[in-house]
């Protein structure tokens, strides 16, 4: 199988290795192809890029192929569109006055 985590900081102090998505193996008989498929979420060594990979393998004891689809945003980009999309959920201490809670338009 190929090596998955090629393009992720995984050695030295502070590594981070990719979260994994998900992970699914398939056969369908004895001696047939393997079929592994995985999707994974990482962040490039300088923390500028978020990387999505999805990974697909073919796999028998006599053919091998695999393809893998790599796509990246900038993470700074990424936690825009969050905050603008996502849904919003404040929590706070039960003493905060409720005057100190900002909410999405007020100016800070």
């Amino acid at each position: 199988m190929k090596d998955m985590k090629s393009a992720y900081s995984t050695q030295g102090h502070g590594a981070v290795r990719p979260l994994i998505l998900t992970q699914r193996t398939t056969s369908s008989v004895f001696n047939a192809p393997i079929f592994f498929q995985e999707t994974c979420l990482g962040i490039v060594p300088d923390q500028s890029q978020l990387v999505m990979r999805r990974y697909f393998e073919r796999f028998s004891p006599a053919d091998s192929h695999w393809v893998e689809y790599i796509h990246s945003i900038p993470t700074s980009e990424f936690i825009h569109w969050i905050m603008t999309h996502g849904q919003l959920r404040i929590e706070c201490s039960e003493n905060t006055p409720f005057g100190q809670i900002q909410t999405a338009g007020e100016a800070h």
